[in-house]
């Protein structure tokens, strides 16, 4: 008689494609994944933050900032090949910077795809291209929005 046989675990090249992704999401976000064999299942959540002077900037560029989520949004289903789901996205109203020091205004996406061992290229691409531009919007500030 075969013995009873736990749950199937994920392949070693599947466990390293979620840290390299969870690497990724750590330029500004974060990563949430599961194993849903034979795929890989990832939840991300980018953060597109602008720094501004006061709140008066930061509700005068929500309309860029919202330009700037939608074409993020659409470069990631390009460059994945509509991998990626559409992501929904937030934008918080400009708040108090912690330090006291000025205001910020954040936007959040929230995506998610599926990849196996042989398809993550192609979303790993997107993703790491979005994280950066998230990035860069962090360093530059409202210059990125253009």
């Amino acid at each position: 008689m075969a013995q009873p046989r736990g749950p199937a675990q994920p392949s070693a090249k599947l466990q390293q494609i979620r840290q390299d992704f969870q690497q990724i999401a750590t330029m500004a976000g974060f990563l949430n994944s599961a194993f849903d064999l034979p795929q890989l299942r990832l939840f991300f959540t980018l953060y597109g933050r602008v720094a501004v002077a006061d709140e008066a900037e930061g509700l005068a560029i929500l309309p860029r900032l919202q330009a700037w989520c939608d074409r993020l949004g659409n470069q990631l289903r390009e460059d994945s090949s509509s991998a990626i789901l559409p992501p929904q996205v937030q934008i918080a109203a400009p708040q108090p910077h912690p330090s006291g020091e000025g205001w910020v205004v954040v936007a959040t996406l929230s995506f998610a795809s599926k990849v196996t061992e042989n398809s993550y290229q192609r979303v790993r691409t997107a993703a790491l291209a979005a994280y950066q531009q998230a990035a860069t919007l962090r360093e530059t500030g409202v210059a990125a929005l253009d």
